[in-house]
């Protein structure tokens, strides 16, 4: 399996992370982790937000921004969110950007305990 690659927090850009988190769905799923609190989940586990083939879409673009880590093991794969790389090179950018997505009502949601996290 080709191994995955995560910028380093050096190359991360802010307007890199406010393009992956314009569209509603990877919002949804940035806000799905971060309430989950959990420090990763199946890729699989955010199939209420699309297609297989969508999802894989929608995680690559927030990998190569940044805003997540994508581990692969065996056939699975696994995400979370670089909260701590995101937080040193942005301080409050990802609890800002949480926090309003709980306050809008428009941003989908992943029905309580369906989430498959580590």
């Amino acid at each position: 399996m080709k191994p995955v690659l995560h910028p380093d927090i050096a190359d991360i850009e802010a307007a890199a992370v406010f393009a992956a988190l314009a569209d509603p769905t990877r919002l949804a799923i940035v806000l799905a982790m971060a309430e989950a609190e959990e420090f990763e989940s199946r890729c699989s586990s955010f199939t209420d937000f699309g297609s297989p083939s969508l999802l894989t879409y929608h995680f690559n673009k927030l990998r190569e921004a940044g805003v997540t880590r994508v581990r692969a093991a065996g056939t699975s794969r696994y995400v979370s969110l670089r909260r701590e790389d995101l937080d040193a090179r942005f301080p409050g950018l990802l609890d800002s950007i949480i926090a309003t997505a709980r306050r809008d009502p428009s941003v989908p949601r992943i029905p309580e305990g369906r989430l498959i996290a580590l």
